[in-house]
């Protein structure tokens, strides 16, 4: 988000000039082994033969929407499907290159992907380092189900993205990494149940903003902790400024470098996040989705538009690349400035989510993107050209929105989506907000056709909230959003202004004082959104508490105001 923080000041200010009315509100370098691990609230599965892949839309780039340019796109070189011509040498270096942990993401109902980094302190020349990937079927690590030598590549920072198949549905998996001598913490994955099959439970761990330099990572800790089946996570893993000084305006630790706009200095910024041993735990627990936001390449960028309105081009490729190598996808690696990063995930019956990317293709901001100003919008921000998602991902979003037939439809994204006006006048050109004419249409498609059970899950604002979801001629609710505040970054707005956020546009709740994540668990019943929120973010071992629980009742959209 840019612009200034809203203080107390701006909001007395701006709430009589505009005469405010309540609205209506419908490091340490390495981790031990994260175990033994929390049991899951979820029933334990079962443990059927393996079985062959199961294709899923989910499973790779969606065929509908393209990258604009892009060519063919060939296998990851990390997949074992395409051995070396030559057999690489394995690791030989003589200290450990997991210093980065381990993690693995986009799971599906008979795979899952597995990832790594080799990144010694001492550095790594070779070209081409082999390496083994072990994965159990218990805890003990005494049924092995599959080993895999993999081939890492210095052109993707000897990054491993190893897809490992014929996996049982609904059952939890570990796994190592082994080069040389040096074996990797272990981690723990799962498949999702089979497509359609009928699923009683999930528990999904929503977080985003996780800035290095403003606090630590007990949100992490306590996701590691909490028995989810899985993170949805919405973006700014990094944030792209250069490093502050320790203890100047907030800074817990520091970078030590500039701001990155190189494959290299991208990769040296991931590798200062990805040494913290709270989030090498949260990643070790269970699968992640992972999509962006703007820190992952430069704050609200907009398309290829940089901050100040200047072409990204070179920047934006390197930040896409370095991004595929350290996040746990499936997906092809980057082809220059493109990268298609949106992607569907289902679990069982119960649930269908759509993962957007409301970055790479959207309409550079509105009215010279001001924030916090009580004028009318300028009339660009009612252009029906002006775009979020840009034609293909809109087009692909609206033809599988309901489609599958879950309980729960789902969109996994950044930036607020509800109306978050103050009398009208747009405080944040960045969000939806300033995009109202496709959210109009989005919105009035979700009415139309009878998507049931619409959840919007957003991050970016720096604070906890909930909405209700009104279609466009305001006489309805459509859904809910449930917007988590930042794992570390500071907050955006005062919280002596909290009952005052209360009353813009459709907010329902606001927790504006804490960092945190939500913890929701899905049934076919109900979707219960827990708050919890880091009592000190300049302490590492800070407990962590429940602010609140919002529920919705299947079938009833919305949250109660009185919830």
């Amino acid at each position: 988000m840019a612009g200034p923080p809203l203080s107390r000041r701006w909001f007395l200010v701006a709430g009589t000039a505009a005469a405010v009315t309540t609205a209506c509100r419908g490091s340490s370098t390495s981790v031990p082994a994260p175990g033994p691990f929390p049991a899951t609230d979820t029933p334990a599965p079962t443990t059927p033969p393996p079985r062959a892949l199961s294709p899923t839309d989910h499973g790779s780039a969606p065929t509908e929407a393209p990258a604009p340019g892009s060519p063919p796109t060939e296998p990851s070189p990390t997949e074992p499907s395409e051995p070396a011509t030559t057999t690489p040498a394995g690791y030989r270096g003589a200290d450990d290159p997991f210093t980065l942990g381990v993690a693995s993401g986009d799971p599906d109902d008979s795979s899952v992907v597995h990832w790594t980094r080799l990144a010694p302190l001492s550095g790594l020349d070779e070209d081409e380092v082999g390496i083994t990937l072990e994965v159990f079927a218990d805890e003990a690590l005494a049924m092995i189900v599959s080993t895999q030598a993999i081939v890492t590549r210095a052109a993707h920072g000897h990054s491993v993205h190893a897809l490992t198949t014929g996996l049982a549905p609904d059952t939890w998996y570990w796994y190592r990494f082994t080069a040389g001598e040096f074996t990797s913490s272990v981690g723990r994955s799962r498949t999702t149940p089979a497509t359609g099959a009928s699923s009683s439970r999930l528990v999904v761990a929503s977080a985003s903003c996780q800035n290095y330099e403003d606090g630590f990572y007990a949100a992490h800790r306590d996701i590691a902790a909490a028995g989810v089946d899985l993170v949805f996570w919405l973006g700014d893993y990094i944030y792209e400024g250069a490093s502050g000084v320790l203890g100047v305006d907030g800074a817990v630790r520091v970078y030590g470098t500039a701001e990155p706009t190189t494959v290299e200095e991208y990769r040296r910024r991931w590798a200062t996040y990805k040494s913290d041993p709270d989030l090498q735990a949260a990643h070790a627990a269970c699968p992640w989705l992972v999509v962006w936001d703007d820190h992952e390449v430069e704050n609200n960028y907009a398309g290829d538009i940089a901050q100040d309105d200047t072409l990204l081009g070179e920047r934006r490729a390197a930040a896409y690349q370095v991004w595929w190598e350290h996040t746990p996808t499936r997906l092809d690696d980057p082809s220059g400035t493109d990268a298609v990063i949106y992607r569907a995930f289902t679990w069982g019956d119960l649930l269908d989510a759509s993962f957007l990317d409301t970055r790479q293709y959207r309409t550079d901001q509105a009215c010279g993107d001001v924030t916090l100003s009580t004028d009318p919008p300028c009339p660009a921000t009612f252009d029906p050209e002006r775009t979020m998602l840009g034609r293909e991902q809109r087009e692909w979003l609206l033809n599988r929105l309901g489609a599958a037939g879950a309980t729960w439809n789902v969109l996994a994204q950044q930036v607020i989506m509800g109306n978050f006006t103050l009398n009208g006048a747009v405080l944040n050109y960045d969000q939806w907000d300033g995009y109202p004419g496709e959210r109009d249409a989005l919105f009035q498609h979700v009415a139309d056709t009878g998507v049931d059970n619409f959840v919007v899950l957003t991050g970016d604002i720096h604070f906890g909230g909930v909405g209700n979801l009104r279609s466009p001629d305001r006489r309805r609710v459509i859904g809910t959003e449930f917007v988590a505040t930042s794992i570390a970054s500071s907050g955006n707005v005062d919280p002596e202004l909290t009952e005052l956020v209360k009353s813009i546009g459709d907010v329902v709740d606001a927790e504006l004082a804490h960092r945190g994540w939500i913890r929701h668990t899905i049934t076919p019943d109900t979707w219960s959104a827990e708050y919890r929120t880091v009592d000190d973010v300049t302490r590492a071992d800070s407990p962590v508490s429940v602010y609140r629980t919002f529920t919705v009742t299947a079938g009833n959209p919305g949250v109660p105001v009185a919830a």
